[in-house]
């Protein structure tokens, strides 16, 4: 893993985005913190000829850096008027590696999963170039720095001062800000790590419902955290070089499919999804799993208290809905997509190392305007023509519980309640000795059962009702 840690450019943003999905013990945690950055008097000439003239005459002062990052890195410094501010500077040359390194990914073979699954490569491909022309351009960072400063109204978020007359393509110049990394906040006490995620996640719902601009870069280099007597607990968020901006469409699509799913409304999911940029043939193949893949997706959401993430497991519930099939929703996204999953991984990693639960549902409700939700419920878009022979659900018709009730002469001995997805591991859980009884009946089959409710996108239904030896087996789904 060494070969992240001594690297720069694309290489170093791989490792930084495994990084931040792996934990804070993971080895290549260090990426988090930065790699070794460079001698000074290397970057000084950088530094001037951005400047256009000697460093001495814009700072009294310039220290060696301590935080280096993939595309450049910060010094420490003093204007003549004595205020502090960090000086981010490129490295020499990153642009030239980065324009080679994009051609090396021009040549990635579109073969095996990528073929079968119909990625657009091409397209991932330019989302990630865009996305690092931007950031090779300190310019476009420093307007978007400026722009989340307007418009990212958040209580204890703090977004440095952009000193725009001394920042330049490859320079910026910003107010000096300092605190603690998330990774020595996750020993504060329970309420302090309760108030942060908190805020971490007020500012993801902000940026993607209110002001439709994505902070997309999470790692837990970019942001720091302290706590002021008088202001409380503070968050401060840097690095603005990766962001994408959202379309009214989008985040309404997004909040509309967030709250259907919290509010169980009879809503088919297929056109909210389309609308966010989803290829609609691809979501047409399994568009009967789309209302309990919602489910799952917005869990968070969807609990009344605290969520708690450990049991969450997202991936095994999709694999076990999907299978094989969960190609096609990765496969439908649009490549800009990636910048979101990234942005909501980051959060999630992050209230994991704080090891606190919160309710996503009130802080939603809190930072989102009540016009804004009202605007979300009621937006509609133009419909999908449903694949041949697809079986439509809307949310509201999919199932939530398992019930299995035994009864013996009218008289109910066990009742019992699972989660619906434990419909799809029957056989794991019903006795041995009723399943020998299922057997002996020719009108039973787990398997085909196990099959029908996965196709049917786990929808509420009868799995059956079998009667032997003076006991009734009802198992459904509601």
């Amino acid at each position: 893993m060494q070969q992240f840690a001594d690297a720069r450019g694309i290489t170093m943003k791989v490792g930084q985005l495994i990084a931040a999905a792996s934990g804070s013990d993971d080895e290549l945690s260090p990426l988090i913190s930065s790699i070794e950055p460079l001698p000074l008097k290397q970057v000084l000439p950088g530094i001037e000829q951005a400047l256009g003239c000697h460093w001495n005459k814009v700072f009294n002062t310039i220290d060696e850096s301590s935080a280096a990052a993939s595309l450049g890195q910060v010094h420490h410094a003093t204007l003549l008027s004595g205020e502090e501010v960090a000086v981010k500077v490129q490295y020499p040359g990153i642009d030239v590696a980065i324009e080679a390194e994009m051609r090396l990914l021009g040549l990635l073979p579109k073969a095996g999963p990528v073929k079968r699954w119909q990625f657009d490569l091409d397209a991932y491909r330019l989302a990630l170039q865009k996305n690092m022309q931007a950031e090779l351009d300190y310019r476009h960072e420093a307007s978007e720095q400026l722009y989340f400063s307007d418009h990212l109204i958040l209580s204890g978020v703090v977004i440095p001062k952009v000193y725009e007359n001394l920042s330049s393509k490859t320079l910026l110049v910003q107010s000096w800000e300092d605190g603690d990394y998330l990774k020595s906040v996750a020993n504060w006490t329970q309420p302090a790590r309760i108030e942060i995620a908190k805020t971490l996640l007020g500012v993801l719902l902000k940026s993607l419902f209110q002001i439709r601009r994505l902070h997309a870069d999470p790692h837990m280099g970019n942001s720091y955290f302290r706590y002021h007597a008088e202001q409380g607990i503070e968050m401060v968020l840097m690095d603005f070089g990766c962001t994408i901006a959202i379309t009214e469409q989008q985040s309404l699509a997004l909040l509309k499919l967030i709250i259907a799913s919290k509010e169980k409304l009879a809503i088919s999911p297929l056109k909210f999804f389309v609308a966010m940029g989803f290829d609609a043939q691809k979501l047409k193949r399994i568009e009967a799993y789309l209302p309990k893949l919602c489910e799952y997706l917005f869990s968070p959401f969807n609990a009344d208290t605290t969520f708690e993430l450990q049991q969450w497991l997202l991936a095994k519930k999709i694999t076990n809905l999907l299978a094989e099939q969960r190609w096609w929703f990765r496969s439908a996204g649009p490549a800009e997509l990636i910048f979101i999953m990234r942005a909501f991984q980051g959060l999630v990693q992050q209230l994991q190392l704080l090891k606190v639960d919160i309710n996503w549902w009130q802080i939603l409700s809190q930072n989102i305007p009540d016009e804004l939700m009202h605007k979300a419920r009621n937006f509609e878009c133009a419909d999908i023509e449903p694949e041949a022979n697809a079986r439509p659900l809307t949310i509201e018709s999919i199932a939530s519980t398992l019930k299995v009730k035994i009864s013996r002469h009218g008289v109910t001995k066990v009742e019992i309640e699972l989660p619906a997805e434990a419909a799809l591991e029957l056989d794991a859980f019903i006795p041995e000795n009723i399943q020998l009884k299922l057997k002996d009946s020719s009108d039973i089959n787990l398997q085909q059962i196990q099959r029908q409710v996965r196709n049917s996108g786990i929808a509420s239904q009868l799995l059956f009702d079998f009667e032997a030896d003076e006991s009734r087996y009802q198992v459904w789904l509601e």
